[in-house]
């Protein structure tokens, strides 16, 4: 089968591409089939005998039906898809005028991972409430690890909870807002900070073009506009597991480029 047959398999007939996805957990009979997605038996039986025909499934010896290796390969390739999709489609607007030239490629691979994430509309005429509710959410935190290129004048509340917390923290900041958060707080509590609680701080000399945060228990970002200016108005956010996982490794990407600050004794 050429690639063009297996999309066409695949991808271009939801009842097939349902029957594959109903099988990546447990194997299904007849019934399984019949009655989790509402078709026929006959029905049921021309789809699995094109998806055996191609190696994708078989019939086990108790008259279930199972994923081949391919068929798992190609399934698993499929929720995929289908998830990614699912972002670009709720979020559509979101993608298409931002700057997403900060998220890596590897990551861009792994966007369906953010399927279960909102976007969020922030009033600037209530940017109070929403100072306070990021304040909560970052104060019930285990751990937080953060990108920013963009400097807030409630940066040193922020950290000043953080630190009062005793929260696992690391920071990426280029030098303008490291710079700028060390001539707020002052270099001096700036390194007590550091030297007494959980706090990192690491440089980097990339032109970001992104802010996020990520917890252990929430992840959220901001993009910048296509024109360059950093967009207050909007956050994608997320509670769920594989969205806190893909902000660890897009934090992780370019932690490895970024350089420690070290305190003077």
């Amino acid at each position: 089968m050429n690639n063009r047959d297996m999309l066409h398999l695949t991808a271009c007939s939801d009842l097939r591409r349902n029957i594959l996805i109903s099988m990546i957990e447990q194997d299904k009979s007849l019934g399984d089939l019949r009655e989790g997605l509402k078709i026929s038996s006959t029905t049921a039986l021309h789809a699995l005998k094109e998806l055996e025909k191609n190696n994708l499934t078989f019939q086990q010896k108790n008259k279930n039906y199972a994923l081949t290796n391919t068929g798992r390969i190609i399934t698993l390739k499929l929720v995929d898809f289908s998830n990614a999709a699912e972002v670009v489609r709720k979020h559509e607007r979101f993608w298409l005028d931002h700057d997403i030239s900060g998220i890596p490629e590897h990551l861009m691979e792994k966007i369906g991972w953010l399927k279960n994430s909102n976007l969020i509309q922030i009033n600037p005429l209530d940017i109070i409430k929403t100072h306070s509710s990021y304040l909560n959410s970052v104060q019930k935190a285990k751990w937080i690890k953060g990108i920013s290129s963009i400097y807030s004048p409630d940066y040193p509340d922020i950290f000043k909870q953080l630190v009062l917390n005793k929260i696992d923290t690391s920071l990426i900041l280029n030098d303008e807002v490291f710079n700028k958060i060390t001539e707020t707080t002052g270099r001096v509590n700036l390194d007590n900070a550091i030297i007494n609680y959980r706090l990192e701080f690491l440089i980097t000399k990339e032109n970001l073009k992104l802010a996020f945060t990520v917890t252990d228990s929430f992840f959220s970002i901001g993009l910048f506009n296509k024109n360059g200016i950093y967009d207050t108005a909007f956050d994608l956010i997320s509670t769920d597991n594989l969205a806190i996982q893909w902000g660890v490794e897009l934090f992780n990407y370019y932690r490895i480029k970024a350089m420690k600050y070290e305190v003077r004794i």
